[in-house]
């Protein structure tokens, strides 16, 4: 009996043992379903005006087209990082895996005034604790700010479609546990090309470093940081009788890499592979951002007070061009009242200022700084920061081919001298029915080269709803008006209607 009674109490407790165990047995061999998304898209434009209204098209990503009537439709398929189960507080919770990897593409076409194949997403991507390698084009903004309801950030706005690149990054703000999370890097260093450009064979160089000043759960967090983005390398006919280039050919050997990396002069004025031009002004089109911000979080709301600096030589980056950049303030509520009534639930306000341009005189004697930095412009890259013909920076400095036919034109960006006062908000309807709105007046000046014979002012306005009108909530509905007056775009009003379908 002694003897059963024993076997019978070792049974229980070998049972106990395994109940309690199983949990973490089956977290560590059981990785959750990898995250996957299928998503068809839809969306129709029309215009009073050929050009499509500015909000519908500006910060998009180059998806839609610049003139109207147009469709555009497609499909998007992400396969995200797989998570696995892990205890936290005797609970089972999702956690990331040390090692996972994921992939997205999202082809669109384009149907209208010019019928096109879109692929704003195309990506593979590899994580390995908090850094993430992406090979590929996707969707990514650069800067402190807002990055749902700015009217576009300063540098790297979301304005143009990706430029495909190589990118090896960490994921967002990393806490550095050494530090008890007081500190928290968000850095990047990528390398991309221009694919189907003017200038052929020509590439990107692009970096940035932000640091975050408070724990991830704290009241107060300061940012501050730059992001530092060159194009470089190519060659083109246009080049050809030029004397910023030999033979037609930009510097892009290893060496010039280098020079791009680092931001520093070449070593001679002249030689086989570069002139003067690169020496004086460094290789490639040089510009970039320095960005600060203050986060207020209380236990009703999100502030967020931000500044981007713009830079484009060595005056700008020892500030010789301020008050030039973006200013913006950002409100978020953090517990949305009952969704059945209207309710505010974002606010940004911004005012972007680029008149100053470290002065009107290019050569200043007896400084080491020089003005008229003549922004997104550039002496070799004709079209200068653009991409597919869109402006990779804020979208309300426009390339020509976007303004109103009796704007003058000189440079590709006519118009870089402007004042912006921005507005935009989000916020419920109802429970299904979500709104958003638009407005920006600007002032214009033209550029220091050729400034306009008065001031041109200019008013875009846009509200927009979407809803998910069934029970599945696989299915939502979009619309928008926009509206365009004044002196710098043609004078539109505009709409969208969309729809898309979630396959999950």
């Amino acid at each position: 009996m002694k003897k059963k009674a024993a076997y019978i109490h070792f049974s229980i407790l070998t049972l106990g043992f395994n109940f309690l165990q199983t949990p973490v047995a089956l977290a560590q061999k059981v990785p959750l379903p990898r995250p996957s998304k299928f998503q068809v898209e839809l969306e129709g434009y029309a215009s009073t005006s050929p050009d499509t209204p500015f909000w519908l098209r500006a910060n998009q990503f180059g998806t839609v087209p610049l003139q109207s009537p147009a469709v555009v439709g497609g499909f998007r398929y992400t396969l995200d990082y797989r998570k696995k189960l892990a205890t936290e507080h005797d609970s089972l919770i999702p956690k990331a895996r040390l090692f996972s990897w994921g992939v997205g593409v999202n082809p669109l076409i384009s149907v209208g005034a010019k019928s096109t194949i879109i692929i704003p997403e195309a990506y593979v991507k590899l994580k390995l604790g908090p850094m993430e390698l992406y090979s590929g084009r996707w969707r990514q903004i650069i800067g402190v700010g807002d990055s749902l309801l700015s009217s576009g950030f300063m540098i790297m706005s979301g304005n143009a479609i990706p430029i495909p690149k190589v990118q090896l990054a960490t994921q967002g703000y990393v806490p550095l546990q050494f530090l008890r999370s007081i500190l928290s890097i968000n850095a990047g260093f990528a390398h991309g090309w221009f694919l189907n450009s003017y200038i052929q064979n020509s590439y990107l160089h692009q970096k940035y470093l932000y640091l975050r000043v408070g724990k991830p759960s704290a009241t107060l967090k300061i940012y501050m940081g730059l992001n530092h983005q060159v194009q470089w390398g190519g060659h083109a006919d246009y080049l050809l009788e030029s004397p910023f280039a030999i033979n037609g050919r930009l510097p892009s050997s290893l060496e010039d890499y280098v020079n791009v990396v680092l931001a520093r002069r070449t070593k001679e004025y002249d030689t086989t592979r570069h002139t003067s031009f690169d020496n004086l002004y460094r290789i490639g089109n040089q510009v970039g951002s320095q960005d600060a911000g203050v986060e207020i979080t209380t236990r009703k709301a999100r502030i967020l007070a931000y500044y981007q600096h713009s830079f484009e030589d060595v005056s700008g980056v020892f500030f010789q061009n301020v008050p030039d950049g973006l200013y913006g303030l950002s409100w978020q509520r953090r517990h949305p009242r009952n969704p059945e009534t209207f309710s505010v639930t974002r606010v940004v306000a911004e005012f972007l200022t680029t008149l100053d341009q470290s002065g009107a005189i290019f050569w200043q004697p007896n400084s080491y700084f020089q003005g008229n930095d003549n922004y997104f412009n550039h002496g070799q890259f004709k079209q200068g920061w653009s991409y597919r013909g869109r402006s990779l920076g804020t979208p309300f400095i426009a390339p020509y081919t976007e303004l109103a036919s009796d704007v003058p034109v000189s440079d590709f960006f006519t118009d870089n001298r402007v004042q912006m006062y921005y507005l935009g908000a989000a916020g419920n309807l109802t429970q299904k029915v979500h709104w958003t709105t638009r407005l920006a007046f600007s002032r214009h000046l033209g550029t220091y080269n050729q400034p306009f014979e008065q001031t041109l002012n200019q008013f875009s306005f846009l509200l927009g709803a979407q809803s998910e009108p069934f029970k599945s909530q696989k299915t939502t509905i979009k619309v928008a008006l926009a509206l365009d007056q004044g002196q710098v775009l043609p004078r539109a009003v505009g709409v969208s209607l969309g729809a898309m379908y979630s396959l999950d």
